[in-house]
């Protein structure tokens, strides 16, 4: 049996809130940058030990994201590090080539670091940007998380109750059925101790997906893919649309750009224990 998880997780109902950081890995460009490793696209990057920082001393300084697409937005949170803004602004534009028309939609002169969590009425905007006026530090500008989200609405989990495919089960109760189920008290687990394995669910038809949330076990992997199909029949062919060599379990929330599947696999290849792989969820959503 893989060993017990030690990750608390509520159950996952079929249609579940949606709080997509539209801003993660989208591109982001800053006004300075204060040497290599501080790009600015390390705040977009979903980590909290990566960061963007500015040169030092000078006001003002900038970074702004580009979402792809001109999007209804209403929130942005900001992790400062200790250099953080003490004066600054949320800017929104929705020019179509490079953005000069910025509109604000917050402002303050008391920011105290830390983390925050600033909302405003809905918005379209392609890009957003935070221009910091003044420093709290005699240092410059640093953050190491700038998200962006939109209203929220309610989608629905495309690969709830719908078939899986397991490369193996570990046994009775572990079927791969259970990462499907809208349950995270139940989960899919394969065997133990052998490389690689994977899961995948039949969506029924073609649809256009740019988000799949894993909730692994304590079983999990550190090495995979997520790869899709769109074959008519049993699918042999396998397009990655994300891939990763240093998985930390828990849960991975992972959009990408949309695109049509009719399968969704979640490909293993390298464990994090001595055991197998093991999710409790394995949820799939639409552009």
């Amino acid at each position: 049996m893989s060993g017990n998880s030690n990750i608390a997780s509520a159950t996952t109902l079929p249609s579940s809130p949606v709080g997509v950081n539209l801003a993660l890995n989208k591109p982001a460009t800053a006004s300075t940058t204060e040497g290599t490793g501080f790009e600015a696209s390390k705040a977009t990057d979903g980590s909290s030990s990566t960061r963007w920082a500015s040169v030092e001393g000078v006001d003002p300084q900038s970074i702004y994201v580009n979402l792809g697409s001109s999007q209804s937005v209403n929130k942005v949170k900001l992790n400062w590090e200790a250099a953080y803004a003490s004066g600054y602004t949320i800017q929104l534009s929705n020019d179509s080539g490079t953005p000069t028309n910025w509109t604000t939609v917050y402002s303050t002169n008391t920011g105290d670091g830390a983390v925050d969590d600033i909302t405003f009425p809905a918005q379209n905007a392609k890009y957003v940007r935070v221009n910091g006026t003044a420093r709290g530090t005699a240092y410059g500008y640093s953050l190491w998380d700038f998200e962006v989200y939109g209203a929220s609405i309610t989608v629905a989990n495309l690969a709830a109750g719908k078939t899986t495919t397991t490369s193996s089960v570990e046994g009775a109760g572990f079927e791969g059925n259970k990462a499907v189920d809208g349950s995270a008290a139940t989960r899919w687990a394969s065997v133990e101790g052998v490389d690689p394995q994977w899961i995948y669910v039949n969506l029924d038809s073609s649809q256009s997906i740019n988000r799949v949330k894993l909730n692994w076990e304590a079983a999990y992997a550190t090495a995979y893919t997520v790869q899709v199909s769109n074959d008519a029949g049993a699918p042999s062919n396998w397009t990655t649309v994300y891939t990763t060599t240093s998985g930390d379990g828990a849960v991975d929330d992972l959009t990408f750009n949309a695109t049509q599947a009719k399968y969704v696999r979640v490909h293993a290849t390298a464990r994090a224990t001595a055991y197998g792989y093991s999710l409790f969820e394995f949820e799939v959503y639409g552009a």
